[in-house]
């Protein structure tokens, strides 16, 4: 949401030249070979990225598959299409068993939360963290629908009951203070 107006969900893909071609020019051969009105598909942007790729929005994902691979289709040899998928979102579950591994958490979780009704690969467990207190906090792996149900109760793992939130990670340089990047990059 911004400045009070909701920001919908946005369906895009880019579009690169196989032999580095000035964006103007990949634009040229889009809109010689290519019909939205035929396809019966509303672009809401169309425009030049930085990198030099075309950045194609449309309201639907049906809309962006079909555009992707009718592109695919007549201009395969010449472009490179790339739909962006999103990442599925990490949650932080505090304070686990010691003897509580990884390998094991997901049928753990299942087998003691029976109300929560999650099916085998809901969840992926990536990994353990101890912290300075010498608790050990679990990161795991869910779709959308299977976070909104984690994060309105808590956990039963083992003897204990597990509260859970969402695992964000700042990507931050040492050298310049600025995000996205380490230092080493």
């Amino acid at each position: 949401m911004c400045a009070g107006i909701p920001v919908g969900k946005r369906f895009i893909l880019t579009v690169k030249s196989k032999q580095n071609q000035n964006p103007e020019v990949v634009k040229k051969l889009l809109k010689q070979k290519i019909s939205p009105t035929e396809m019966k598909i509303g672009i809401s942007t169309f425009k030049t990225l930085k990198d030099g790729r075309i950045l194609i929005e449309a309201s639907t994902k049906e809309e962006i598959l079909l555009l992707s691979t009718d592109i695919n289709a007549k201009c395969g040899e010449e472009l490179e299409v790339q739909v962006p998928q999103l990442r599925n979102p990490r949650l932080i579950i505090f304070n686990t068993p010691e003897d509580f591994s990884v390998e094991g958490a997901e049928e753990t979780i299942i087998a003691q939360n029976p109300e929560l009704e999650l099916q085998k690969g809901d969840i992926i467990p990536k990994f353990r963290i101890k912290t300075k207190r010498g608790t050990y906090n679990l990161i795991i792996e869910v779709r959308a629908d299977t976070r909104r149900k984690l994060l309105q109760t808590k956990l039963k793992i083992g003897w204990l009951i597990c509260n859970l939130d969402d695992y964000l990670v700042a990507n931050r340089c040492f050298r310049c203070s600025r995000y996205g990047h380490c230092s080493q990059d």
